[in-house]
Order: C-alpha cells, then structure tokens, then sequence
C-alpha cells in the first residue's frame, strides 16, 4: 500500500480493459494504477499514458515481482488466467479475474487451491449479481415472499391449500446478440471456447446468487456451445432458472431481460434500466441511471434508453464502434460496483463480493451445458463436484 491506498496492476490492455476496467481504477480515490501490462508493448504504452498508469511492461512476472503491488486485474484472453493467478497468489498478491474465472474445471480447482493457499484474496467479474437493478429485482422479491399481498381483485382459490410446486420461483433470462460482434477469439476452443463459458457464465451465477441458499440439482441445455443456445437449470427446493440466448438478434433493441415469478407474483428487469413488479398493490416502476451518457434526455427507463439510443445512431452511417470512445454509451452492469465492493473486501478484510468458489462454480455449470448439448441428455450437478473440497498443503 501507498498513504493509505491500494497498488493496483492491470494486466491485459483490450477494449474491455480501456472502456470498463482503466475508467473504474481511475474513478476510485483508495487506490493507484502503477503497472498496465500487455503483450503488445506498443499498445500497453498507449494505455498507461492515457491512464496515467506508473509504468508499463509486457511481463506480467514483472508486475509480480513488485513488492508494492497489492492488486492486479486479469483482463486477457481466457487461457492465460491460470499461469498468471498461481504466479500473483504465491507473490501475495489480491487477484480482480476477469470471466470466465478458468475455461475448464481442473484450471479452477488450481486456481481455487493457489489463492487459498496463498491467503490471497480473489474476486470474478461476474458483475451481473452487482447491478443495482438485479440487486433491487431480488430485493423485490425477496419482500414480497416475506411478507405476501396481492392484489384485491386476483381470483383465489380457498378449498384448497397451495401445492408444492406453487410455492417455487422461476427465472426467465432472454438475451439476444449479434454473432457478428464476436471476433473469432471468442469461439476459438483453446482461448475463447465459444459462448456458454465465455458469456452465459454471467447468467449461470446470477441464478446461482439469486436462488441461494438453494443449489443447482440438475441441467438441461440444447443448441450450439458455441453460439445460440437454451439452459434450464434446476434447484434443491424446485426453483429454475430458463435462459435462452441468441446470436441473431440486433443492437437496436436491449440485449437483457429478466424475469421471475414467485409468491402469484410477477417481476421484470429490463436492461438494468427499468424493474416493474406486477400482482403487489402499490408496486412502482424503479428506473436505473445509465453509467455512461452524454445526450440532451434527462428521463430514465426503458422507453428513454431507446430513445437516448436513436438519438445517438439516427443520423450515424458509419460503424458504431468508431464512436465507443469519444462518445461512451452503457446501463450501470455492476462493473463499478464490484470495484468498490472487491476493494473493500481487501481493505476491511471482509468476504469478496465474488469469491472463487462462485468463480469456480460457473465455469463447472458452463462446462456441464456443454457436455448436455453434446450428450442431448440432462445431466446431475453431483454437491461434491459443485461444492468440492479443496485440500491445501
């Protein structure tokens, strides 16, 4: 530490490294960007200049070796987590791993028992669970199953009581994308492995957080690992979560939405920008403000995002990744807030926000969706592989 503040190292300087994680370190006032560090020297220098980082190099052994550096952020490809965790762990240092923690199991189980080990601290940028509209959506229901009223005119039925299955909740994930915006390192097997490991990882864990203490039982899931594809993911008490994503969708229109239905209730989050609650008397609509706008509407929700983004495209004809940069668009995904909660956790020692259990347990139910689309068969999630014990020596 340096006056009170966190020596941060990043490592990997790509697009998600400049647009999410170098704007996040620069807005936190406990701690100091030092190292960036990129294969590509030339494009590691660029980034610690417009950064301001200390100094730059294209060793990530390097940055280890500093005994001042408290905390690196992993922003590389997917194979490489592995080497740079172990090397990290051992120099002390707290790890920020971007997602998928690993690509495989036996990579996360080493790294599980590296930091571990170690007595290091490690958090996965499953940042989903972090938005302030998920965590307000699980907050919505979580009070309502508390403390159930309905509607006055529902229909209900009074000779019988509730069947088991009545009193479970279900999830209903949609996201549709466009193929065309994933370069071929992401569907790459050896360094992206396609789009279960390398992006529903995200949407595993939001089930896996929202549903706990219950625990995955069983999964189902069809389609492509690479691209488009459904997973229904079941729990010890009967809860389920249903994702359907797919790869043929557009930009124009929001790529999130979740859904739930629980205690004759229903709950929507659409985008991270607007939660509506249908069923409890008095329920508001709750909007979210974006992360990053520039634009003259002052309304928040779902109908002004759309409007904020034909304001920001209707007169455009290049491509839109051209204005990323200068002109900064995205809803608040928990990115910022998984910084300050990880940050936290290593100055007050509490839990990490996104610990590698949860890291190590994502990537096991990505690999098991695999192996059920390639099977074309359901298959258990055994506790002992979900929950494995991990022998430190």
């Amino acid at each position: 530490m340096r006056n009170g503040k966190l020596v941060v190292a990043q490592i990997g300087c790509g697009k998600f490294a400049e647009h999410e994680d170098l704007p996040n370190i620069s807005s936190l006032d406990n701690v100091i960007l030092k190292w960036v560090c990129d294969l590509d020297l030339n494009r590691a220098t660029e980034i610690k200049e417009n950064f301001k980082a200390e100094k730059v190099t294209a060793d990530f052994k390097e940055i280890c070796a500093d005994p001042e550096v408290d905390l690196i952020k992993i922003a590389t490809s997917h194979e490489i987590h592995l080497p740079i965790v172990e090397c990290a762990a051992a120099a002390g240092k707290h790890i920020f791993c971007e997602k998928p923690m690993a690509m495989r199991d036996e990579e996360a189980w080493r790294i599980m028992k590296a930091v571990r080990r170690h007595g290091v601290k490690l958090c996965v940028d499953l940042n989903r669970r972090m938005s302030p509209a998920l965590q307000a959506l699980k907050k919505s229901v979580n009070e309502h199953l508390a403390n159930p009223v309905h509607s006055p005119w529902r229909y209900i039925e009074t000779v019988r009581q509730p069947l088991p299955e009545e009193e479970q909740k279900h999830m209903l994930i949609r996201i549709q994308d466009e193929s065309s915006s994933y370069g071929l390192q992401h569907l790459d097997p050896l360094i992206g492995g396609g789009e279960i490991i390398g992006e529903s990882v995200h949407w595993l864990d939001v089930a896996c957080w929202f549903f706990a203490p219950a625990i995955p039982v069983e999964i189902t899931a069809w389609g492509s690992s690479r691209l488009s594809h459904g997973i229904n993911l079941k729990f010890s008490n009967g809860d389920d979560m249903t994702l359907t994503f797919s790869c043929s969708g557009t930009f124009d229109y929001p790529k999130e939405l979740f859904e739930v239905t629980a205690g004759n209730a229903f709950f929507r989050s659409e985008f991270f920008v607007e939660n509506n609650t249908y069923g409890v008397p008095g329920a508001q609509k709750e909007c979210f403000p974006m992360k990053h706008y520039s634009g003259n509407i002052k309304e928040e929700g779902l109908a002004a995002y759309m409007a904020k983004y034909r304001e920001r495209y209707e007169n455009f004809s290049g491509n839109a990744k051209s204005i990323e940069v200068n002109k900064p668009f995205e809803v608040d995904k928990g990115h910022l807030n998984m910084w300050k909660a990880f940050v936290d956790a290593i100055l007050n020692d509490k839990p990490s926000p996104c610990d590698e259990l949860a890291g190590f347990q994502s990537t096991y139910l990505a690999q098991l969706a695999i192996r059920s689309i390639e099977s074309r068969q359901t298959l258990p999630v055994p506790v002992e592989r979900y929950i494995p014990a991990i022998f430190i020596r």
